[in-house]
C-alpha cells in the first residue's frame, strides 16, 4: 500500500443545532460546537497521510469556516441524517480524486492531534474497511474504506458493533487515543479538558478565569 493517498470526510451540523446532549453547558452549547469543529478539523489538515478534505455539511457556519481553511465544502441541505451525508461526501471524493481511500472523522474530536489521524490511517491502510470506535466502546468516531471498497456508513447509535458485524476491522490504538475521545455530555467535557484539548475549546474554556471546573456540575 505504499502511496496511498486519503481523502478524509468530516460531516457536521449547523452549530445552532448541534451537541444537544451538552444542555445549558459552560459556555453557549453552540459556541462549544463550534470549537470542537475547529479542533478537529486543524488536526485532520494537520496530518502528513491527508491530501484532501471534505466537510460536509447544510450549516453556512461551518461551510465558511472549512472554506477559509481550503477545505472542500459538500453542501448537505437535506434532512437524510449522517449517514446519508457521509455518502454525500464519498461521491465527491471519488469522483474527483477515484484514487484514494476515505476516511469519516466525526467533527467531534477536541483533543484530536494530526499524529493520531497518522497513526490511525497507517493501522487502516492494511485493512478493506476499518473503524476506531468512541471512548465508551459503543459508537465509531473513524471509519476507513481503501479504494476499491464501499465505505458502508451506518454510525449513530451502537455504531461498533454494526462495524463488527460488517466485517470491518476495529483498530485498537492505545498510542492514538485522542481519535476516540468524543464529546456529548458534561461529563465528557471534563475528560476532555483533563487529557488536552485544542487551541479553539481551550480559549473558550478559558473565558472562566479563576472558576472550577467540575464533570458533573461543570463550572463553579
Amino acid at each position: 500500500m505504499r502511496g496511498q493517498t486519503w481523502t478524509a470526510i468530516v460531516p457536521v451540523k449547523s452549530f445552532s443545532v448541534g451537541k444537544s446532549r451538552l444542555g445549558p453547558a459552560t459556555v453557549h452549547r453552540e459556541r462549544l460546537a463550534r470549537a470542537f469543529f475547529l479542533d478537529t478539523l486543524d488536526a485532520v489538515l494537520s496530518a502528513v497521510l491527508v491530501s484532501h478534505v471534505i466537510v460536509v455539511t447544510g450549516g453556512e457556519d461551518a461551510a465558511a469556516d472549512a472554506a477559509s481553511r481550503n477545505a472542500e465544502v459538500v453542501h448537505d441541505s437535506s434532512s437524510g441524517g449522517l449517514n446519508r451525508a457521509i455518502v454525500r461526501g464519498v461521491r465527491s471524493a471519488r469522483r474527483t480524486l477515484a484514487g484514494s481511500a476515505v476516511a469519516v472523522i466525526t467533527a467531534d474530536l477536541p483533543c484530536l492531534r494530526g499524529a493520531d489521524v497518522d497513526t490511525v490511517l497507517r493501522a487502516a491502510q492494511r485493512h478493506p474497511r476499518a473503524f476506531v470506535a468512541d471512548h465508551m466502546g459503543r459508537g465509531t468516531r473513524v471509519l476507513t474504506a481503501r479504494c476499491g471498497h464501499r465505505l458502508r456508513p451506518a454510525f449513530e447509535g451502537p455504531s461498533r458493533q454494526r462495524y463488527l458485524d460488517s466485517g470491518a476491522m476495529e483498530l485498537r490504538l492505545q498510542r492514538a487515543p485522542s481519535a476516540q475521545l468524543d464529546v456529548d455530555t458534561i461529563e465528557d467535557l471534563g475528560a476532555a479538558a483533563a487529557f488536552g484539548v485544542g487551541a479553539h475549546t481551550a480559549q473558550l474554556l478559558a473565558v472562566h478565569p479563576g472558576r472550577r471546573y467540575d464533570s458533573v456540575t461543570g463550572w463553579s
